[in-house]
């Protein structure tokens, strides 16, 4: 009787860690598959990267990267009358001083300052992931990783360097804007064939438009608002239309990303967006010219219109300063 009972009692012991051996790895492959499916995105875009440099790796051609482009970006009918002077129908507009949704100026924005996507193969000088200073890998982490977005790059220099929105477009297949004011830093991003819109423009930091001066500095080229010129600077005029006005003319209704990089005048081209009724998950603000009162002035700005600061990145290095904010 005693051995029957030892046999029975060993016998449930045995069941019990058998289902708790069972249920243990039940909840251990939940973990992993879950742990997977979070690292499964991240991990494609490295093996398409590694994939990539692979590739390039392998073509003697310098200064190109060679890459199928992952998808058809969208393009807009371009209503184009030839010899037809748009350059002078804008000055006239500048000097009425018109409204960001006039008609004729999104109607000339539209037809006349915009470029469509290329559909040509990319240029590139280098092949990595983020182009960044981090603000790429943060934004895309931030919006959980989102696939087929929308961006704006207000600064976006040659296309390439130090890009804030490259990595969405290429591994993420969001389509985009770009907007570049010098015109020998736009000859230039054109030449790397982007899968986004591009103008070469500047962003008013008033609600209208109106042409104003350029100072020439490649990378670090900015629009001034006062009449003195730096030392040894070269200048130009550029014209300069309202971010709404440029969105409007595209028929945007939302934007994911909009990154900012435009010489100190973030806080007055912001003041011209209604903030309340436009469509924007993440906004990135380079202060590498904000003054403490500017770099002020954006944060409660931007936080009496919903948004809040996400993160503050600085590089000591090249003394650059950007925050994050996100809607809230």
């Amino acid at each position: 009787m005693k051995g029957n009972i030892v046999v029975l009692t060993l016998s449930f012991t045995g069941t019990v860690l058998l289902i708790s051996l069972i249920v243990a790895m039940k909840i251990s492959v939940s973990h992993h598959i879950m742990r997977d499916k979070q690292d499964t995105k991240m991990q494609s875009v490295l093996e398409t990267f590694r994939e990539r440099r692979e590739v390039s790796k392998g073509n003697s051609i310098i200064n190109s990267c060679f890459e199928p482009k992952l998808f058809k970006p969208m393009m807009i009918h371009q209503n184009r009358t030839s010899g037809y002077d748009f350059r002078k129908a804008t000055m006239r507009l500048n000097d009425e001083k018109v409204a960001v949704d006039d008609s004729r100026l999104l109607s000339l924005i539209r037809n006349y300052w915009i470029q469509n996507p290329s559909l040509q193969p990319y240029k590139f000088y280098d092949n990595k992931v983020d182009y960044s200073s981090g603000q790429s890998s943060l934004v895309d982490t931030i919006l959980g990783n989102k696939e087929r977005g929308f961006y704006v790059e207000c600064g976006a220099y040659d296309g390439e360097t130090q890009s804030t929105t490259l990595l969405f477009e290429r591994y993420r297949k969001w389509q985009g804007l770009l907007i570049e004011p010098d015109p020998q830093n736009y000859q230039k991003l054109i030449y790397k064939h982007r899968m986004a819109f591009t103008i070469n423009a500047c962003l008013s930091p008033f609600p209208y438009p109106v042409m104003m001066r350029l100072e020439r500095k490649g990378l670090y080229s900015k629009v001034v608002l006062n009449t003195s010129t730096s030392k040894g600077a070269e200048e130009t005029d550029v014209q300069c239309f309202p971010l709404h006005s440029i969105l409007l003319a595209l028929n945007l209704q939302a934007v994911d990303f909009i990154s900012l990089d435009i010489g100190g005048l973030e806080l007055n081209v912001l003041q011209t967006m209604p903030l309340n009724s436009t469509n924007i998950d993440v906004i990135s603000i380079s202060c590498d010219y904000c003054s403490e009162k500017n770099e002020a002035g954006i944060k409660k700005f931007l936080q009496n219109h919903g948004f809040g600061v996400v993160s503050k990145l600085e590089n000591y290095d090249v003394s650059s300063k950007d925050f994050i904010f996100q809607r809230r």
